[in-house]
């Protein structure tokens, strides 16, 4: 069922992507595909089927899922397009158009980028729309377990295409953001303008403030402890969204804050391999806050840069990440990350394997683990190094995580830029391969330096520098939604 829910939001998707939310201007669609939980649900539980829609959604070839050497927006590609990963020479340059920044307002994979997470969207919008008519005293906390994590799937979504698409991250900038769109209505004719970055975010929090307001509130646990994934948003969850926003948004008391909620809700894995590699092929849930679920043929995100049937590195971990030797490098041979994300592979490379498949079986069949009370551990460093006074808790929490992944560690002593960069560098290392190198580099505006591989014989890569000032650190708006709105602002240099 939730398959003919998600086809029938992709049936207009598109269309939905470029209007702005006032009933009178626009005209509402009758999907091409119909089902009662979408136009006229009659229960509780209807709603909730479209609920799994939305989740179904994240499955997408082009949100966390991959095609074959393509996709996974929000995955893989954010490490492919920056230093992490290196293309080799066994790719078949299915994504080399991202990886070298040749894209254009008319590139495939920019129009699916920015149109994945607003199908999740709208089937969060018509859960919203439908969940009230049946609520009532005797189920309201049903209800708040359903919109909030409704609220929560509209803001996360919404936030990931701003990511991409919106040339700045300032909160209170009058900077072009992406609508924010809170009611499900399609519309051929009407003309929306982009929103501001202020605008945006007031939208974003008002949700994110909405669901955990609501997820503190529920029927039922919405993901057993005792279960080995997560795949609902939880209150937790809905926390750590709170704490990713904030970072962006150089709301740092906020931030740390929300990483302090999510933390206490979710525990750090300390050293324990077993559970630490376990939430990568599905034997632990170890500190899993929430994980995108794939079953049997819903592939997974690792098919852009490792085909895992055949051992096929089309992108493979950059040298100052790790080694085969695993002594020099971020990651090395003593730190648990090193045996959960990579493998040797071929003739003395390593490829990250970390979404090869569950148990022992190498079939591309993995979750994704889209939040970890690791990155928690490092938005709050983050936070409170980016606050007077704060530094000290800051390094406190970064020796902290690298105690928990490195047998033998020392602490190390660190203060001002020297603390922020080896913040910046543990999250290099330990969210490699999870979607947020390229979206740090370009919040802090740094310059992408791709290392020693680039340019050698071992990597085809033809773009090894990008400076911060350039335009494609933000996607192009389609030429699929601009031609028929002109009106909506194209991204500077496009």
């Amino acid at each position: 069922m939730y398959r003919i829910i998600k086809k029938s939001i992709i049936a207009f998707s598109a269309l939905m992507v470029v209007q702005a939310c006032n009933k009178k201007d626009v005209i509402e669609l009758t999907p091409e595909f119909t089902l009662d939980a979408l136009t006229n649900p009659s229960s509780m539980a209807q709603v909730e089927q479209v609920l799994g829609g939305a989740y179904a959604g994240f499955r997408n070839a082009n949100y966390y899922g991959s095609g074959s050497g393509t996709g996974a927006g929000w995955s893989l590609m954010p490490d492919v397009m920056s230093d992490n990963l290196y293309e080799t020479t066994e790719s078949l340059a299915n994504s080399r158009t991202m990886a070298d920044f040749l894209y254009n307002p008319s590139t495939g994979q920019v129009g699916t980028f920015y149109t994945a997470p607003y199908s999740v969207v709208a089937n969060a919008n018509i859960v919203l729309r439908d969940v009230d008519k049946f609520t009532t005293t005797a189920n309201k906390k049903m209800a708040n377990r359903i919109k909030g994590q409704a609220y929560a799937i509209r803001a996360l979504a919404h936030f990931d295409v701003f990511r991409y698409f919106a040339d700045k991250y300032d909160r209170n900038s009058s900077d072009l953001a992406v609508p924010y769109i809170k009611e499900f209505v399609a519309s051929t004719t009407y003309k929306s303008a982009r929103p501001t970055n202020k605008a945006f975010y007031d939208d974003l929090f008002a949700d994110l403030t909405q669901a955990v307001t609501l997820l503190s509130d529920v029927d039922k646990t919405i993901n057993p402890s005792t279960a080995l994934t997560r795949p609902n948003i939880d209150l937790a969850a809905a926390y750590a969204i709170q704490a990713r926003a904030y970072l962006y948004a150089g709301m740092y008391a906020e931030a740390e804050t929300a990483a302090t909620n999510a933390i206490a809700l979710r525990p750090l894995v300390n050293l324990n391999q077993a559970a630490f590699s376990g939430m990568y092929n599905q034997t632990n849930a170890g500190e899993i806050i929430w994980n995108v679920q794939f079953e049997s043929g819903q592939s997974g995100p690792t098919f852009l840069v490792f085909f895992a049937t055949n051992n096929r590195s089309y992108f493979r971990p950059a040298p100052e990440i790790a080694t085969v030797a695993g002594t020099t490098g971020l990651i090395k041979s003593n730190d648990i990350r090193y045996t959960a994300y990579f493998t040797p592979v071929g003739t003395g490379g390593l490829a990250l394997t970390k979404y090869k498949g569950k148990g022992t079986v190498s079939d591309g069949n993995a979750n994704f683990p889209a939040i970890r009370t690791g990155e928690m551990y490092l938005i709050r460093a983050e936070a409170r190094a980016k606050q007077t006074g704060k530094e000290v808790l800051g390094l406190a929490d970064l020796n902290t995580l690298r105690a928990a992944r490195i047998n033998g560690y020392v602490p190390i002593v660190a203060t001002g830029n020297a603390l922020l960069t080896e913040i910046a560098n543990e999250r290099r290392a330990e969210l490699v391969g999870e979607g947020h190198r390229f979206f740090d580099l370009k919040r802090t505006t740094r310059t992408l330096q791709r290392g020693a591989a680039c340019g050698s014989t071992i990597s085809v890569s033809g773009i090894c520098s990008l400076p911060s000032t350039a335009r494609e650190w933000t996607l192009p708006i389609p030429d699929a939604v601009r031609n028929p709105n002109p009106a909506y602002q194209q991204n500077p240099g496009y």
